[in-house]
């Protein structure tokens, strides 16, 4: 065997050697790569896809065609990427980075706040649990597109008669509205996208009453104002927006977690920008 010892034949030997496992490792890459293979998890995937959107499990027709796309989706994507096409897109990055992000997310559990810290969190962030002032009324139209220039004027008679003696029906009093009648519980930031912040500033001002109230103006036309309940802005107890502010915690940790992740993984990375020192 001393043949075995002389550098030349070593060489063969090893160049053999790595030719070889080379040739293994490519027949096993290319039998991968034109592998699809569906997977028990990946079916149970698609399964749960299917009953969250259809509200019913997958019937064997239905699992077949859920296969189906997938092999399709699957074969179309790695041909692309064959190409070479997922290179330079930036569709395609983003969506990665997407993935990358919910996979940060996914795999950290949510912290558990103390109830100190829930508490102060409460008081410290009260904007985000504060109740907008709400209105309940009712309210009769008066055009200026109609009534002209003595549409405040008819309201205003209009007001006097339904306050001396009170109708039972209101629905065909004033002019056609395009928008409701009645407002249930409204918040006022609401009426003012609807009828301009004069309207609301005015509403807000008035108080809940058995008498019609107005005229009021808004940015539709002229109104009268039947004003039955109001809320007005209030920082609900700790006790009772307990659950609200424990969410709100979780979030924002959960963002300020994320976000830290992230940055540790791109300073994995040195950043070159061409033409910029």
């Amino acid at each position: 065997m001393r043949y075995l010892r002389e550098p030349l034949i070593q060489f063969v030997v090893a160049a053999a050697l790595v030719f070889a496992v080379h040739t293994a490792w490519k027949s096993w890459q290319d039998k991968s790569d034109s592998t699809i293979f569906v997977s028990e998890t990946e079916l149970e995937r698609l399964a749960a896809l299917y009953a969250s959107e259809a509200s019913a499990l997958p019937g064997p027709e239905d699992m077949m065609t859920m296969v189906s796309d997938y092999v399709r989706d699957e074969a179309l994507a790695r041909e692309a990427r064959r190409l070479g096409l997922d290179q330079g897109d930036t569709i395609i990055t983003r969506r990665l980075a997407q993935k990358m992000s919910f996979m940060v997310s996914d795999l950290r559990e949510d912290p558990v706040p103390s109830e100190e810290a829930l508490r102060e969190w409460h008081q410290a962030y009260a904007d985000r649990f504060t109740k907008p002032a709400r209105i309940t009324f009712s309210h009769i139209f008066f055009s200026p597109s109609v009534r002209g220039d003595i549409a405040e004027k008819d309201a205003a008679v209009l007001l006097a008669n339904l306050n001396s003696a009170p109708a039972t029906d209101t629905a065909s009093l004033g002019d056609p509205f395009m928008l409701q009648r009645q407002y249930g519980d409204v918040p006022l930031r609401e009426l003012a996208r609807q009828f301009g912040v004069e309207f609301a500033d005015a509403i807000a001002e008035l108080p809940a009453s058995d008498d019609w109230q107005g005229p009021v103006r808004s940015a539709l036309g002229v109104h009268l104002v039947h004003v039955t309940h109001k809320t007005d802005v209030a920082l609900p107890p700790f006790d009772e927006a307990r659950a609200e502010v424990r969410q709100d915690w979780v979030e924002q940790k959960r963002r300020e977690a994320n976000e830290k992740a992230i940055a540790d993984i791109i300073a994995r990375y040195n950043v070159e920008i061409e033409g910029v020192e």
